[in-house]
């Protein structure tokens, strides 16, 4: 069976959505993505109807992926949830709810990513949730210039552009940095 919940986390720009992207693709799975942030809604149910709604949908054209960017956003450690923040609190809770079921989800599997995953409620990180938890992290010389050979294809470069060298001073570059880069 694949896992019901994959967490992938990294440093920004190392390429989480369009690894969940890829994913929704390669199985030809029904995709919904949304950015946490967009999940929090300033009146009472709001937020939680939202999230039911989302998987809801997912149930309907499963199967399907469920793809959260920035989940630290709707799901902190409610213990460390203040006062002001009880929409936050009220979001784990329906989150793990609805990631746990009352009906089986069925083929509907949620990808969540995060930049910090240590602030994270730990009641997500369990095995039946996000069963799996994916560390992508900067590539390695060999990834840069493979990215490097990616984002100049079809682009001009001038004779005395080596890839192999830029690939060799980029140490600690993620795949946003190497976009960027190509594009100066």
């Amino acid at each position: 069976d694949p896992p019901k919940g994959v967490l992938l986390h990294g440093p920004p720009g190392c390429g989480k959505t369009l690894i969940a992207r890829a994913v929704a693709s390669e199985t030809e799975a029904y995709f919904i993505s949304i950015n946490g942030p967009e999940i929090i809604n300033k009146f009472y149910g709001e937020s939680e109807a939202r999230l039911r709604a989302l998987f809801e949908t997912a149930s309907q054209h499963a199967p399907a992926i469920i793809f959260i960017d920035e989940i630290d956003a709707i799901a902190p450690k409610r213990e460390e949830v203040r006062g002001d923040q009880q929409v936050e609190r009220r979001v784990v809770g329906q989150l793990l709810a609805l990631l746990d079921g009352l009906k089986a989800r069925g083929q509907v599997v949620v990808i969540g990513a995060t930049n910090i995953p240590q602030v994270l409620d730990p009641a997500l990180r369990r095995p039946g949730r996000f069963d799996r938890e994916v560390a992508i992290g900067a590539p390695d010389q060999n990834g840069r210039r493979e990215v490097l050979q990616v984002h100049t294809r079809g682009m001009p470069l001038a004779s005395d552009v080596e890839l192999e060298r830029l690939a060799e001073v980029t140490h600690g570059f993620v795949g946003a940095d190497l976009a960027a880069l190509c594009r100066e």
